[in-house]
């Protein structure tokens, strides 16, 4: 294939596409696999990709050192790169590198720490650069950063029509996920003054059995799939969530992030005898749905008992207001980005015991890069993942992660 051909046959090219992989260095790349897409990889005889496009967003990288050489290790022609995306990571400068890519035409750095405007001078080298993205950087608060933006708007403008159908077609079932979360949510929310869950609640009141939590949560299951998405754990999750605290018989189980009550029940289903669940949730009026909930399951205060706070205010004073000196499963389940930081919490207090299990939800959808970084490097785990898809959305991917603590070490 001569190289024009290459050149016109490329650009239509899936890309390679490395995002929400935790990546820390561009070295990982060469032992990371790419996310698949509607339309396979094509490879060169050497087994390198045919591709131009390079997306490596949603990671946390820092630098790109020896980024030319982990390029031309996956690419057959990284000369021809046209398209980068380095957004959602932790760079703070545009790194040289970038500049000697000069079919460049795409270049994505939203969302990551880069300060000084006085960087975005080194990419005037590039003759086809039509489009960058720099908002989410603490340079928009640069004097002069609007009128930066304001002279690429056309540039930006030409790139978009193209690149929406692009967007549009390989991420659909997350848009699909968008309208039914937010849009449809928030219009019902809206017209009834009720939120989701408060409507899913008068729904089991009418069809569920009180004191039958499994008939409970297939009558939430069914409201979702059929009414309203909840953006629960759902039956999948579920089985894994009931199996793992079936298999390890905790005395004592900590939750952080009740929502509605879900995975609440969940795990009170699967005690052992005897065993008590601390659930903690910082929204009142959603707390207001799960304390309803867990009591129509038939759990009482001495099983499952509800703090309504915030973690990183519950966690110091787990053990001498709540009498929890120890917690032999955790599942984390709030807001992903507060699981490193409620993590260390429940190390620096002492509330972990050696052979403990943290679980953890929505690590890979929306999240969790820092936490998986720290549960996988510190030498205090042993870590797995259970990979599963969205409920309702399988195509979207996610996981539950799974942490054996080994002890302060």
């Amino acid at each position: 294939m001569s190289k024009q051909d290459y050149m016109n046959t490329s650009v239509q090219e899936p890309p390679l596409d490395y995002s929400f992989r935790s990546i820390h260095v561009i070295q990982d790349l060469t032992s990371e696999e790419p996310r698949s897409g509607l339309r396979p990889l094509r490879h060169s005889k050497s087994g390198k990709s045919l591709t131009q496009s390079l997306w490596l967003n949603n990671n946390v990288l820092n630098d790109l050192r020896d980024f030319n050489h982990v390029v031309s290790l996956l690419l057959e022609h990284p000369e021809n790169l046209a398209w980068i995306d380095l957004s959602f990571n932790d760079l703070t400068s545009i790194d040289p590198v970038l500049t000697t890519f000069f079919n460049l035409s795409v270049l994505y750095l939203h969302g990551n720490s880069i300060q000084r405007l006085g960087e975005v001078n080194k990419l005037a080298v590039l003759p086809r650069l039509r489009s960058l993205t720099l908002h989410g950087n603490p340079i928009e608060e640069e004097k002069g950063y609007r009128a930066l933006v304001g002279t690429m708007s056309p540039a930006i403008a030409l790139a978009f029509l193209p690149l929406v159908v692009t967007l549009l077609v390989r991420y659909r079932h997350y848009f699909r996920l968008l309208v039914r979360m937010v849009l449809l949510r928030s219009l019902r929310d809206c017209l009834s003054g009720l939120r989701a869950e408060e409507r899913a609640f008068s729904y089991v009141l009418t069809h569920a059995l009180p004191g039958d939590p499994s008939h409970i949560l297939n009558t939430l299951d069914h409201w979702s799939s059929h009414c309203e998405y909840l953006g629960h754990m759902g039956p999948v999750k579920g089985q894994i969530l009931t199996r793992l605290v079936e298999e390890k018989t905790p005395a004592c189980v900590l939750e952080l992030g009740t929502h509605f009550g879900y995975s609440t029940l969940l795990l009170a289903r699967a005690l052992p005898p005897g065993g008590r669940l601390l659930t903690v949730e910082r929204d009142p009026r959603m707390a207001a749905v799960a304390e309803k909930l867990i009591r129509l399951a038939g759990f009482d205060e001495r099983t499952v008992e509800l703090i309504v706070s915030s973690s990183e205010e519950v966690i110091p004073r787990l053990r001498t207001q709540y009498q929890l000196s120890r917690a032999d499963l955790a599942l984390l389940a709030h807001r992903p980005r507060c699981y490193l930081r409620d993590l260390q919490l429940l190390e620096a207090h002492a509330l972990l015991p050696a052979g403990a299990t943290v679980l953890a939800d929505h690590v890979l959808f929306p999240g969790a890069p820092r936490f998986l970084q720290y549960a996988k490097n510190c030498g205090r785990y042993r870590c797995r993942l259970h990979h599963t898809g969205l409920p309702d959305f399988p195509a979207i991917k996610d996981g539950i992660a799974q942490l054996t603590y080994a002890g302060p070490g």
